[in-house]
């Protein structure tokens, strides 16, 4: 079974202009924060809005979803108490909201998934993925991870003492598509996805996953992005961009005590 990442891009490396990417101004102006985000990050790796129609499965995947939206529907829940509420904010406060978005925008009526499960979130979306192209046989599949920061959270958080020992708040959005033929736009081919049902340290995995010493490991270094529960998908786009052909990576996500996601790659 064959399954390549072909285009891969986070948000901060979106470079053309969101009315290009996103031509509709009133669509524009409906959208959040974080829809803006990560939808113009998906339209980017896809190149533009037409060439989504052709995907066979739209995969997405966050932890915590469209807070900004979310909460302000839920005080305005409180506040207006429970009459003339605003719609928009709780159609957007939906975790599906960006993959239906996306598809909206494409007018693509293929599968459409979103996966929620804290820290293997992306991990999830990944396998299903994967699974989809080698059982299924589909053939293109857009696959995105996203999740912001508010304010509130942000103090939540840190009364809950996860920001310590000088660790910060950390969102973003990352997308990739991942194909089952290989063409020369492809510099990654996604080996092995597997989940513990413990953590591991980083000598368990390199005894357990390492064919050879010289095996890149990729440990639970989260940190350096910041703390949200996708920020794996950010470390396998940074890690993943200078991997020489034939290299194996293993990525190790252990993010704040869960369970362990193993993701092993191999540059093509």
């Amino acid at each position: 079974m064959s399954c390549y990442v072909k285009n891969i891009i986070a948000d901060d490396d979106v470079i053309s202009d969101i009315k290009a990417l996103i031509p509709e101004a009133a669509v524009r102006r409906r959208m959040s924060r974080i829809l803006k985000m990560a939808v113009t990050t998906a339209v980017e790796c896809c190149g533009n809005i037409d060439n989504i129609k052709d995907i066979d499965s739209i995969v997405t995947a966050t932890g915590y979803g469209c807070l900004a939206d979310s909460e302000k529907f839920l005080r305005n829940v409180i506040e207006n108490n429970e009459e003339l509420l605003n719609p928009t904010p709780f159609i957007q406060s939906t975790f599906n909201t960006v993959g239906g978005q996306i598809a909206l925008l494409s007018k693509n009526h293929c599968e459409n998934i979103t996966y929620v499960n804290r820290s293997h979130s992306f991990e999830d979306a990944l396998l299903d993925a994967y699974l989809q192209i080698g059982i299924e046989g589909k053939e293109r599949i857009l696959l995105g991870t996203f999740d912001e920061i508010i304010e509130s959270s942000n103090i939540i958080l840190e009364r809950l003492g996860v920001f310590r020992n000088g660790q910060k708040n950390g969102e973003g959005a990352i997308f990739m598509e991942l194909t089952s033929k290989y063409s020369e736009a492809c510099n990654i081919k996604i080996e092995h996805i597997e989940f513990s049902n413990n953590v591991l340290s980083q000598d368990e995995c390199i005894d357990r996953y390492a064919k050879s010493k010289q095996e890149k490991i990729v440990y639970n270094n989260f940190t350096e992005y910041g703390i949200y529960p996708t920020v794996s998908a950010r470390i396998f786009y940074d890690s993943t961009k200078d991997l020489e052909r034939d290299e194996e990576m293993i990525f190790c996500n252990n993010y704040l005590g869960m369970s362990s996601s193993i993701i092993i790659v191999k540059g093509v």
